[in-house]
C-alpha cells in the first residue's frame, strides 16, 4: 500500500515542488531484476537505451539489442513502457491512480551500475522516482537559471546546479520531481529504478491534435468571410476586427463538442497492440462470470471517460459506445484491474454492460 497523505501530497508537492517520500512502498520487493530486464530491451516492441559515461565522455545507444557490448563503463540501461508488458508493472501504476489516467504516460525501469546515471538533466514532466534494490544519491535543485547542454547526441543535460535537496534513497522510498527541475541520481550500489511518469500536453502539440481533427471532419470546414468590408487607404494594414475574427474561426472550432469528443479519443492514445483470438459473445461472458470467471483487463491500458459524452469510452485512440444509463458503473468498472460478476450486478442496463465489455474483450483489451 502506498504510505502517502494523498490530499497533503497534491495541495503542498504536486506541481510545486520536489520532495522525497522515505518508505513510501513499505517492504517493496522488485518483480523484475537486471537480466529480466535486458531481456525486455531486446524486444522491438519497447524503446530501450543504454547510456554510459567512460574516459572519453558520455555515449548513448538506442535499442533494441542483439548483445550489450554498449554496457561499458558507468553505464545504465534504460526499458519504458514496461507497464503495457508485465502485470506486476500495471498493478505497480494503480498505485498512483490518484492522478487521472490521461495524464499518466509510462513506467520506466533503470538499472545501473555504481557511479552511473545520466547526468544532471531536466524533465518538462512530474515523475516518481521509486527506489528498488540496491541505493542511488539523488540531488534536485531549483529551476531556474539553467544552463543546458549536449555531451553526445541525443543526450540533454544542464550545467552543474545548486542542491535544494541532497538525499539517498533505499528500496521503497521515492523521490518526486515536479516539471523543470534539475535533478541527478548516481548509483551507490547496483540499483534498479522505477521512474513513474506523467504527461502535460503543450499549445504545439494541441494546436497539431486541433488540425488533425479538422482534416478528418466531414463536412466542409468554417471559413472566413468579410462581407461587411470597407474601402482602406492602407492596404498592408490589418484591422484588429479581422485579427479578431480569425481569431474566433479557431475559438468556435475549439470549442466544438466534435473537437472535444477527438481530443478525448486522441489523449486515449497509448501505443497498445493488443492481441485478439476468437470472438466472443455476450453469452460466453456472462456464462464465465456466473461460474467465478473474471475480467482481466490488459496490463497499461488507461481508457477514459467524460461526462459531456456519458455513452463513449475512450480507449487507445478508439471509441466504444455503450448505454449512458452505465455511465457511473463504467466509470467505477474500468479503474478495476479485474470484474467480477458481482461488479456488474449493479449495471442499470446489465445486458448493455456484457455487450460493451465483450466488445472490448474482442478488441483484446480486456481477458476472461
Amino acid at each position: 500500500m502506498l504510505n502517502l497523505d494523498i490530499p497533503a501530497f497534491l495541495r503542498d508537492y504536486w506541481q510545486k515542488k520536489p520532495c522525497v517520500l522515505r518508505n513510501a512502498l513499505p517492504d517493496f520487493v522488485d518483480f523484475i531484476d537486471e537480466h529480466e530486464l535486458a531481456g525486455l530491451a531486446m524486444e522491438p516492441e519497447l524503446d530501450s537505451r543504454v547510456i554510459s559515461k567512460q574516459e572519453q565522455g558520455w555515449s548513448i545507444q538506442q535499442g533494441p539489442f542483439e548483445d550489450f557490448a554498449a554496457c561499458q563503463g558507468q553505464w545504465t540501461l534504460l526499458v519504458q513502457g514496461v507497464d503495457r508488458y508485465l502485470d506486476e508493472a500495471s498493478e505497480l501504476m494503480d498505485w498512483f491512480n490518484f492522478i487521472p489516467n490521461w495524464r499518466v504516460d509510462d513506467l520506466m525501469i533503470s538499472f545501473a551500475v555504481p557511479g552511473a546515471g545520466v547526468g544532471p538533466h531536466v524533465d518538462q514532466y512530474d515523475v516518481f522516482l521509486l527506489q528498488g534494490k540496491g541505493s542511488r544519491r539523488w540531488r534536485v535543485g531549483a529551476p531556474e537559471g539553467l544552463t543546458t547542454t549536449q555531451p553526445a547526441k541525443g543526450l540533454c543535460q544542464v550545467e552543474t546546479f545548486t542542491p535544494l535537496i541532497d538525499c539517498e534513497l533505499q528500496p521503497g522510498d521515492i523521490l518526486y520531481i515536479p516539471p523543470g527541475w534539475p535533478h541527478d541520481g548516481v548509483t551507490l550500489a547496483d540499483s534498479l529504478t522505477y521512474s513513474i511518469g506523467f504527461r502535460a500536453p503543450d499549445q504545439p502539440q494541441l494546436g497539431n491534435y486541433l488540425a488533425e481533427h479538422l482534416q478528418t471532419l466531414s463536412a466542409a470546414p468554417e471559413r472566413y468571410t468579410d462581407p461587411a468590408l470597407t474601402h482602406s487607404d492602407s492596404p498592408a494594414e490589418v484591422p484588429d476586427r479581422q485579427l479578431q475574427a480569425l481569431k474566433s474561426l479557431l475559438h468556435r472550432a475549439i470549442d466544438a463538442n466534435s473537437f472535444s469528443k477527438s481530443l478525448l479519443t486522441m489523449l486515449s492514445e497509448q501505443g497498445i497492440e493488443p492481441d485478439t483470438g476468437e470472438p466472443a459473445d455476450s453469452q460466453l461472458l456472462q456464462d464465465c462470470l456466473a461460474n467465478d470467471g473474471r475480467l482481466v483487463k490488459l496490463p497499461g491500458c488507461r481508457p477514459l471517460l467524460n461526462e459531456t459524452f456519458p455513452d463513449c469510452l475512450f480507449i487507445n485512440g478508439e471509441v466504444v459506445n455503450f448505454s449512458a444509463q452505465n455511465y457511473p458503473i463504467m466509470c467505477k468498472l474500468v479503474a478495476q484491474p479485474d470484474i467480477d460478476r458481482s461488479d456488474m450486478a449493479a449495471a442499470p442496463d446489465e445486458l448493455d454492460i456484457f455487450c460493451t465489455f465483450t466488445t472490448l474483450v474482442n478488441m483484446g483489451y480486456w481477458e476472461f
